[in-house]
């Protein structure tokens, strides 16, 4: 008998209107090969389960006094001791970042809101991390939400081997492609990795005929530069297979859960405004029509 798969997932999101068409349900799995300095998203980063600690409920009892000291020291201990700390605390302070679903489990909650899917065009979107960290469980939960009629879209910032893409893109309606940083070496001091396979990937999949829109964060005093916003109207320009664009302006949101994380890597941002996410929006649109 064919052992069932399973994904370490940390999150469902219900009722999501911002990672593909209509409605949907985003699942964020576990794992991502990048480090961005900005990541919006750091509990996805490890592969493995981890403990956050809320200080707004902790009410000093004792019990778990060596965790206050050292979170990353527990987040490497085998998963049973993590779950113990997380269950002996009283107070909710300590959770558990991560649990082991099998795809049918993930589906049965998600089709919670299929009403909703059927009248707004929406569905299920894979996220994370980085979901083709997973792309066996990814493509399983892939092929099945298909087979229930669901729609379907995967978040990815574009950086895993070609050969999963090509298992994997049948079976996704809309990729939604994070596109960083246009220069390789200031890719790689952003995120610990250059851009080559990223781009590489881009035009297998828009060459295949995938869906694809670009997705692009952008950071203040990291990546909010004259050449990445004319990078980005030459990908615009010279890939037919892109569906369009959109900015993904920089929140703090992941600093917070840096800290219940026990990590922090010391960079801080600024959060822009909208006239200056709107300024950022005509610099691209100028250097498409220029091209």
């Amino acid at each position: 008998m064919k052992k069932e798969i399973k994904g370490l997932v940390f999150g469902i999101q219900h009722f999501s209107i911002h990672d593909g068409e209509g409605i949907r349900s985003n699942v964020f799995l576990k794992g991502c090969p990048l480090r961005c300095l900005w990541c919006h998203n750091p509990e996805g980063i490890s592969t493995r389960m981890e403990l956050q600690y809320f200080e707004n409920r902790c009410r000093r009892c004792g019990r778990c006094r060596e965790v206050f000291k050292d979170l990353k020291a527990v987040s490497g201990e085998p998963d049973s001791i993590k779950e113990r700390f997380a269950e002996n605390c009283p107070y909710g302070a300590l959770e558990l970042v991560g649990s082991y679903m099998t795809a049918d489990e993930v589906l049965y909650e998600v089709r919670e809101d299929q009403a909703f899917f059927c009248t707004s065009g929406g569905g299920i979107t894979l996220s994370g991390g980085e979901p083709m960290m997973q792309t066996d469980f990814a493509l399983e939960l892939l092929k099945k939400s298909k087979e229930a009629g669901l729609s379907t879209a995967m978040e990815t910032s574009g950086y895993s081997d070609q050969k999963n893409y090509e298992r994997i893109y049948p079976y996704v309606d809309e990729f939604l492609w994070d596109f960083k940083e246009t220069d390789r070496r200031r890719h790689k001091e952003l995120t610990g990795a250059d851009n080559r396979r990223i781009l590489d990937n881009l035009k297998f999949l828009c060459e295949k005929g995938a869906s694809v829109t670009l997705r692009c964060p952008v950071i203040p005093g990291a990546n909010d530069t004259k050449e990445h916003f004319q990078g980005i109207a030459d990908l615009l320009n010279r890939m037919d297979g892109l569906n369009g664009w959109e900015l993904m302006p920089y929140h703090c949101l992941g600093t917070a859960k840096e800290k219940r994380l026990g990590e922090s890597n010391g960079r801080e941002f600024s959060v822009p405004s909208q006239e200056t996410v709107s300024q950022w929006k005509e610099k691209i649109i100028k250097y498409q029509r220029k091209a």
